[in-house]
């Protein structure tokens, strides 16, 4: 039987240093923030409580090209 190892990390932890993706037609700026409790871009009548990011740059070109309204893909 092998031995399992339990790993802790602390809050300020960086696991992965990305880049990461948002998939969104807004019109965004280099240090733009993203921040939850606005309407989805699938469902407009749900107002998200989280953010959706990928480290695949064809996952968030695909849910930009999906949402339904909004100015540019980003």
């Amino acid at each position: 039987m092998t031995e399992k190892k339990i790993i802790e990390f602390g809050a300020t932890d960086v696991l992965d240093k990305g880049p990461f993706y948002h998939g969104t037609k807004a019109d965004l700026q280099i240090s733009d923030l993203l921040s939850a409790g606005f309407r989805s871009n699938y469902k407009p009548e749900i107002i998200m409580n989280h953010i959706y990011f990928t480290a695949l740059p064809n996952g968030a070109g695909l849910a930009a090209a999906l949402a339904p309204f909004g100015k540019a893909v980003k």
